[in-house]
C-alpha cells in the first residue's frame, strides 16, 4: 500500500514550483502601448508626449529625456515610425521592455485660427502708438484676412513688425507676427482705409523694428526646419510694387509655388502683365523697379 505521503507528492511539488515562479512573473508589468495618434502644443516632440494617460510617473519621467525631433508646424501633421523611435532610444534597455512601439504614430500640433478680432486689437496697438488718426477711424470691417493662420492655443501675442501705404488705392499691408508662437512666420494682412479727412497722414506710421531681445539684439522669427510653402499657383496674392518714389498695392496670380525669399512668376490680375517677384510672407511678394 501506498502512503499518504506518496499520494500528495506530485500535487506538493507542483504548488511549490507554481509559488516559487510567481515572484518572477510578477515583477515583469505589462507593457504600455504607445498612442498610435497625437497632439502636442509645444515646439519639440518627445517619448512622453506618445504615452497614454494610465503610464505611471516613472515611465513618465524616463521617457521625457528621449527626444523625437521637432513637432510639426500648426495644421499639419508629421509621422514617426517606428525605427525611429528605436534609433532615439538606444541604450535604454528598461524603457524599450516597458513599452510596445507601433508601426507609425502621426502627431499633429495643437493649433487654432487666428482670429480677426485680435489682428484688428494688434493693428490699433500700433496705430495708437503713433497717434495716427486713423487708429480712430479703422474697423474689423476694413481689415482683409486673405489666408488662415494657426498658432498654438492661447494669446498668440501679435506684433506689428511694420506697415507700407498706398495712397492711390488707399490701402495699408500690415505685416504681422505672433511672437508667442515665434515658429509661425510673419503674414501680411491688408487695411482697406475708410474715407475721411486728412487720411493721408497715415503715412506717419512707422516702420516698427523687429522686437528686441535682453541683449538688445534683433530677434528673428525662428524658421521651419523645411521652407514654407507661403505661395501656391493660382492662388490670390498680394504684390508690393516700390520704387524711390512709387508704392502701389496690387492683386496678383501666382505662377508657381513659393517659399520666403524665393523669387516666382506672378500675373496682375487687372493686365494680364507677367512679373518675377520675392516671395515675403504668406499670399504677399514684393518686387522693387
Amino acid at each position: 500500500m501506498k502512503s499518504k505521503h506518496n499520494k500528495w507528492f506530485p500535487v506538493a511539488a507542483v504548488l511549490v514550483a507554481t509559488l516559487s515562479a510567481t515572484p518572477a512573473n510578477a515583477i515583469r508589468a505589462p507593457r504600455i502601448e504607445l498612442l498610435r495618434e497625437v497632439t502636442v502644443s509645444g515646439a519639440a516632440v518627445a517619448l512622453s508626449d506618445l504615452l497614454p494617460a494610465n503610464a505611471g510617473d516613472s515611465l513618465r519621467a524616463q521617457a521625457e529625456e528621449i527626444s523625437l525631433g521637432a513637432a510639426p508646424q500648426p495644421g499639419n501633421t508629421r509621422v514617426i515610425g517606428r525605427g525611429g523611435i528605436l534609433h532615439e532610444m538606444t541604450g535604454k534597455r528598461d524603457l524599450f521592455e516597458a513599452i510596445e512601439i507601433p508601426e507609425r504614430v502621426t502627431v499633429s500640433r495643437d493649433a487654432r485660427p487666428i482670429a480677426l478680432e485680435e489682428v484688428f486689437a494688434a493693428i490699433q496697438r500700433a496705430l495708437a502708438q503713433v497717434n495716427a488718426p486713423a487708429a480712430k477711424n479703422l474697423s474689423p470691417e476694413n481689415i482683409l484676412l486673405e489666408s488662415q493662420i494657426l498658432v498654438k492655443a492661447g494669446d498668440a501675442g501679435l506684433q506689428v513688425l511694420r506697415s507700407d501705404f498706398d495712397s492711390g488705392m488707399k490701402r495699408v499691408r500690415f505685416l504681422l507676427w505672433p511672437s508667442r508662437d515665434p515658429t509661425v512666420l510673419p503674414f501680411y494682412v491688408t487695411a482697406v482705409l475708410p474715407e475721411y479727412s486728412g487720411s493721408a497722414v497715415i503715412t506717419d506710421i512707422k516702420r516698427s523694428a523687429i522686437p528686441l531681445n535682453d541683449r538688445g539684439a534683433a530677434r528673428t522669427p525662428a524658421r521651419s526646419p523645411k521652407p514654407e510653402i507661403l505661395v501656391s499657383p493660382n492662388a490670390s496674392a498680394t504684390l508690393l510694387l516700390t520704387s524711390a518714389t512709387l508704392s502701389m498695392i496690387v492683386d496678383v496670380t501666382p505662377l508657381e509655388r513659393g517659399t520666403l525669399g524665393q523669387q516666382i512668376r506672378v500675373r496682375v490680375a487687372d493686365t494680364g502683365k507677367v512679373f518675377r517677384a520675392e516671395v515675403d510672407g504668406r499670399a504677399h511678394l514684393e518686387m522693387k523697379f
